[in-house]
């Protein structure tokens, strides 16, 4: 298993999604249906890009900075 971290562009704001899956293609998809089930209305999605990837080990994790955010 592995920890995937994507930015998603929607309605020009940036949004961090942190995925555990097996492989990108499910990851890439698991981040679409978290998408839905967090918003009541769906925004509108211009781009989702994996920023980082990392082998799932006893712990795993991921800082979030706000400048690290890619920029629009």
């Amino acid at each position: 298993m592995e920890l995937y971290r994507f930015e998603v562009v929607a309605e020009e704001k940036v949004i961090p999604v942190i995925i555990v899956a097996e492989n990108e293609e499910k990851a890439f998809r698991a981040v679409e249906v978290e998408l839905e089930k967090y918003f009541l209305r769906l925004p509108v999605i211009t781009d989702i890009t994996l920023y980082e990837k990392k082998r799932i080990h006893k712990s795993a994790g991921y800082v979030i900075y706000e400048q690290e955010n890619i920029s629009i």
